[in-house]
């Protein structure tokens, strides 16, 4: 790539009209057709030109294809995206694409590949411990009363029992009254709510005054 300093815009202007005559434009537009050509115009008030000119050459972590570029930043993964996808392992920092599908297929093959260290700080998110399962079915109880309740959830139980802990059934400030457990985990093969059901219309008639769901008791 060639970098012409000039003396001023427009005498910018007038080479490269001289080279591409009035085809071109100085400015990106909606208006330019497919297949026209445009010219953008980096002075000094373009912050640092060098990340501009400087080429640089990368191999692309997930097809293995050879990058050329002028851009200093190449296609990778945010410190969001490591925080919050790769349990906040460093070495997923490094990793450079080719493009964003590529970005994508890499992410695909590897998060359910990933294990972190017992001693290593990360953010949970909901689905980061999507199995191949349906979901799970959970029992609440309180110690001092007996009474429980039974629900479901598609993502990891620890995020449905925080839910609950911001409700006024369950408040946290009493989380040492409480037992949550995972009472059945759902294969695909299986109706989720229909497990759920089960188990709730099993518990009440077990102990009809200690249940705490409604709708699924009503009738039995």
């Amino acid at each position: 790539m060639d970098c012409k300093i000039c003396d001023s815009r427009d005498h910018f202007k007038e080479i490269i009209k001289s080279e591409y005559d009035n085809k071109i434009a100085f400015r990106y537009s909606k208006k330019l057709k497919p297949g026209d050509v445009y010219c953008i115009i980096i002075g000094e008030h373009c912050y640092n030109t060098e990340r501009y000119f400087n080429k640089v050459t990368m191999t692309c972590d997930c097809c293995g294809a050879t990058i050329e570029t002028y851009y200093g930043k190449a296609i990778c993964f945010s410190d969001y995206e490591i925080r919050q996808k790769f349990y906040n392992i460093q070495e997923y920092a490094e990793k450079r694409f080719c493009c964003y599908k590529c970005k994508e297929v890499y992410e695909e093959r590897v998060r359910r590949q990933i294990k972190p260290n017992e001693e290593q700080e990360f953010y949970i998110q909901k689905d980061m411990f999507t199995e191949d399962i349906a979901g799970y079915v959970y029992k609440i109880t309180k110690r001092s009363t007996g009474e429980f309740y039974v629900g479901q959830t598609v993502y990891a139980p620890v995020f449905r029992w925080g839910q609950h802990l911001k409700t006024d059934r369950f408040p946290i400030k009493n989380i040492k009254d409480y037992i949550f457990e995972v009472i059945e985990i759902v294969p695909k093969s299986e109706n989720i709510l229909e497990r759920e059901k089960y188990y709730i219309q099993k518990l009440y008639r077990e102990s009809p005054q200690k249940s705490l769901n409604i709708s699924c008791t009503k009738g039995i």
